[in-house]
C-alpha cells in the first residue's frame, strides 16, 4: 500500500484583502495571499460546521496587484529637506489596492519639531510620450490600446495630507508651523521612493504644477 505524506504549506496572509467583486454570502474571495513563491487568489466557501472550505486558487499574474502587494504594509525611510531644513521622515504605506495607496507621513525636525499625518492618494502609471512622461488616465484609450509594448513607463505615488494625527511647532526647523496643504510627489525606483513635495494647484486643468519646494527620499526598510 503506497502512503501518502501531507506537505503543509506556509501561506502569509499579512497583506491580504478581500476580493468584493467575488466574495458573496457564505463565500470570500481573498487575494493577495504569498505562498510558494506566488501571490494567490483563493475561493472560499463558508460551510455548516462553521468552518471554511478551499473552492478555487489561483496565481494572480496582473502586474499592477504584484506591485501593490509588494508596497502594502512598508515602511520607508528618509530625509525631507525644505528650506527651514532636513527633517527625519517615515512614510508607512498601509493600504496599497486598486490604485489607491493610504498610510500616515512622520517628519522630525529641530527640538520638538514633529508631524505625524494621515495621507491618502494614488499609485499611477506613466508613459514615455514625445518625451513627456505622462499619466495612464490622462492618456486616450486609442493612444493608449496603440502603445508600443517597449513603451517606457514608471510608477508615480502621489499623496495629500488629509488629517494631523499629532503635531508641534517648536524649534527652528518649524518657523511657520506645518502646512496642511501639501502634496508628495514620489517616483517609485526599486527600493526607493524620491521626488518633490508643494502645494498642488487650487484649480483642476491642464496645468499640473505646484508652489513651493522641497526634496524627499526615502528607502525601503
Amino acid at each position: 500500500m503506497r502512503q501518502v505524506r501531507a506537505c503543509a504549506i506556509h501561506a502569509d496572509f499579512s497583506k491580504s484583502f478581500v476580493v468584493p467583486e467575488t466574495s458573496g454570502i457564505n463565500a470570500i474571495t481573498i487575494g493577495g495571499i504569498d505562498a510558494i513563491g506566488n501571490t494567490y487568489k483563493v475561493n472560499f466557501n463558508f460551510r455548516s460546521d462553521l468552518t471554511f472550505a478551499i473552492t478555487d486558487a489561483q496565481v494572480d499574474k496582473n502586474i499592477n496587484e504584484k506591485l501593490e502587494q509588494e508596497l502594502r504594509n512598508t515602511t520607508w525611510k528618509g530625509t525631507y529637506e525644505t528650506s527651514d531644513g532636513i527633517l527625519q521622515t517615515t512614510l508607512q504605506l498601509v493600504f496599497v489596492q486598486y490604485g489607491y495607496v493610504g498610510g500616515e507621513i512622520t517628519h522630525k525636525g529641530t527640538g520638538d519639531s514633529h508631524l505625524i499625518v494621515r495621507v491618502t492618494g494614488d499609485i499611477i502609471t506613466q508613459f514615455k510620450i514625445d518625451d513627456e512622461f505622462i499619466d495612464e488616465d490622462r492618456i486616450g484609450p486609442e493612444v493608449l490600446a496603440n502603445l508600443s509594448s517597449d513603451t517606457e513607463s514608471r510608477q508615480l505615488i502621489r499623496i495629500k495630507r488629509m488629517r494631523a494625527l499629532e503635531f508641534s511647532s517648536t524649534g527652528a526647523s518649524a518657523n511657520s508651523g506645518w502646512n496642511a496643504n501639501r502634496e508628495y510627489r514620489l517616483l517609485l525606483e526599486g527600493n526607493v521612493l524620491s521626488g518633490v513635495v508643494g502645494i498642488p494647484n487650487e484649480i483642476y486643468g491642464t496645468n499640473d504644477t505646484k508652489t513651493g519646494s522641497g526634496i524627499i527620499t526615502l528607502v525601503k526598510q
